[in-house]
């Protein structure tokens, strides 16, 4: 599976992936699987991203997240 950038923000901002509010939604961390990609403020830098849904389990809204420092996260989504 392939992965895109989509946001970087802070943690409580308005991201929305498929119409779900991420920060409204609770988070689930698949298997605690993890895939490594590149940090989106330092490219050079691979970092470990959680791999997790949101939304029903029967529709789940997919996406790779990665807290870079205080309340800043990262997110990809599936490409």
């Amino acid at each position: 599976m392939g992965w895109r950038h989509l946001h970087v923000g802070r943690k409580g901002d308005n991201l929305t992936i498929q119409n779900h509010r991420v920060w409204l939604e609770e988070w689930r961390w698949i298997n605690a699987e993890t895939v490594r990609l590149p940090d989106p403020m330092v490219p050079a830098d691979i970092l470990s991203h959680m791999i997790c849904e949101i939304g029903p389990k029967t529709r789940p809204v997919r996406f790779a997240a990665h807290k870079l420092q205080s309340e800043l996260w990262s997110f990809y989504i599936p490409d």
